[in-house]
């Protein structure tokens, strides 16, 4: 689905060559099955839940190039505007990219020796509540890890009053999380982060995370 240009602008600070290609996006699932092909893995490790005993989820790290990274996050057809049309819709977009691009990373996880078993590892990236997001800093699994190292943080976000997606909703919120939201990076790594699971594959979705559809809907970020 495309977004009337109306409803998803850019700003001209992203530059010609950003806005050809944002303006012209390729449907979800095309983005989608780009990522599964051209992605590099960096790494995949167990994460435990720090809210619940016994939980633990699977964590990937991976890289893709800087336009296919600004197709996905920032584009009229990428993630996060699927979350601004609805909640459902971007919960709908969630699963397909985990659709298209959960076997690809079993393919290369199970050659990865990170203490999971393969069946846990499909459970987690398959249960609803799995996500995928830039990769934050101060998120990473382990520390000494280099695939793990985010690269956004708050921190990096220069111009903060100035929007570079505008879409009338995000840019007219004062919460910080919107400012956040109504940027556009232009970055390599996305990092996929499977539900938390217990060993009968039970779920637990950590309350910090449980409204966050509604969350990027409203703000652009959760």
């Amino acid at each position: 689905m495309v977004l009337p240009s109306s409803s998803w602008a850019f700003s001209d600070s992203l530059g010609h060559h950003r806005l050809d290609l944002l303006k012209n996006a390729p449907p979800f699932e095309e983005i989608a099955r780009s990522i599964a092909t051209l992605m590099r893995i960096q790494c995949s490790h167990p994460d435990p839940c720090g809210e619940a005993d016994g939980f633990k989820r699977l964590v990937v790290c991976l890289l893709i190039d800087r336009p296919l990274f600004d197709l996905f996050f920032n584009s009229y057809n990428g993630y996060r505007a699927a979350y601004f049309r609805s909640p459902g819709e971007g919960m709908n977009a969630n699963a397909v990219f985990f659709q298209i691009v959960a076997p690809a990373l079993l393919k290369t996880t199970d050659s990865n020796n990170c203490g999971l078993g393969h069946e846990f590892k499909h459970q987690s990236l398959m249960t609803p509540s799995a996500k995928v997001w830039l990769a934050e800093h101060t998120k990473e699994v382990d520390l000494d890890c280099p695939g793990c190292k985010g690269e956004w943080s708050s921190g990096t976000v220069k111009n903060l009053e100035q929007p570079e997606i505008l879409n009338g909703v995000w840019e007219q919120s004062a919460k910080l999380e919107a400012k956040w939201g109504c940027k556009a990076p232009y970055l390599t790594k996305l990092r996929v982060m499977g539900a938390f699971l217990d060993d009968q594959f039970n779920e637990w979705i950590p309350s910090v995370k449980r409204f966050r559809a509604k969350e990027i809907h409203e703000r652009g970020w959760s």
